[in-house]
């Protein structure tokens, strides 16, 4: 019987199979090379995560104000005009589920953090949160250090091209072949050139954004409020039991979409901010969702987002909380 190592030997393949095997090495060895150029050029690509990051890293023993939230936190609130040092960690799409894992993840880095800005907006408790395998967590892992994923991570999780493909081969031509990226991005990772939204495509005109289409959510869930609403009320516990003060924020809107709200959806909503407002004493609430004073037209993206000047006008006001709460 020939030995173990002669069989397993490289040499006991016929030539048919070797053919193979080379073929192989031939066909994947330029694609794993090809997708390694195509992660560092993303990885080069100056995206708001990159840059909240960096923040992160250089000033986490400084900073004392953390926003999360979605899109309309992340349009809605520049650290740059913050009283007290800040970052705003917000994101599209992003969840109260996200929210947690960042926080806890990003919490005892941050010896001087006091505050945290959480956004609970119109249906923000009718929405299933997002997976544990949702692409963004490899962003979190990645430039937060913070492991989202709820299980031990590999190689393949910090691995950012792969996360999203899609999207990020459309960062890879408007960033490298179209030059067509508008953003400018300020040391905290917002956008001050965040203009270019239907308002000013409109010219800010009222009567052509008053017939506008533009999506809103009316679907209602009552089993997922209730399952988020649970949620929330966890992380409000652990934001007690760490001494956080937190501004429970929602957001402003512009009037034509305050029109076509869901009723039982903004009812159930502010029934739970009721709660929270008696119930805890660390948590104070700036409700601006249906301010239609102090921000006009030309504070907003579209319907349901500020622009840079209304993220100003809305900094200022969280700096009022800020110090209602000391």
């Amino acid at each position: 019987m020939p030995g173990r190592k002669k069989t397993l030997s490289i040499f006991s393949f016929s030539e048919t199979q070797l053919r193979f095997l080379k073929y192989c090495l031939g066909f994947f060895i330029p694609v794993v090379i090809a997708y390694f150029i195509l992660e560092l050029l993303v990885l080069n690509i100056p995206i708001n995560y990159k840059v909240f990051g960096n923040y992160l890293n250089t000033h986490a023993k400084e900073i004392e104000v953390m926003g999360l939230g979605s899109s309309q936190m992340k349009c809605g609130f520049n650290p740059a005009f913050s009283e007290k040092i800040a970052i705003n960690l917000s994101s599209t799409s992003q969840h109260h589920n996200e929210d947690f894992h960042i926080l806890k993840g990003t919490k005892d880095r941050l010896p001087k953090l006091k505050y945290v800005l959480l956004e609970v907006s119109y249906n923000h408790l009718e929405l299933p949160h997002h997976s544990a395998d949702y692409w963004k967590n490899t962003i979190y892992l990645k430039y937060y250090g913070v492991n989202a994923f709820e299980r031990p991570t590999w190689f393949k999780d910090r691995l950012v091209y792969l996360s999203n493909t899609r999207f990020y081969s459309y960062k890879l031509m408007e960033y490298y072949v179209y030059k067509s990226s508008s953003q400018k991005l300020n040391e905290y990772g917002f956008d001050t050139n965040n203009y270019n939204g239907d308002f000013k495509k409109l010219n800010y005109n009222e009567s052509k954004i008053a017939t506008n289409k533009f999506k809103i959510i009316t679907r209602e869930d009552p089993t997922i409020f209730k399952e988020n609403t649970a949620f929330l009320f966890e992380m409000l516990e652990y934001a007690k039991a760490e001494n956080l003060k937190v501004v429970v924020c929602t957001l402003p809107l512009y009037k034509t979409y305050l029109k076509e709200r869901n009723p039982n959806i903004v009812r159930r909503r502010d029934s739970v901010l009721t709660v929270i407002k008696n119930k805890y004493d660390n948590v104070i609430l700036l409700n601006k969702e249906t301010d239609t004073i102090n921000f006009t037209v030309y504070d907003f993206l579209n319907e349901n987002h500020l622009n840079p000047d209304g993220a100003k006008k809305f900094t200022a006001l969280v700096n009022r909380r800020l110090d209602s709460l000391n």
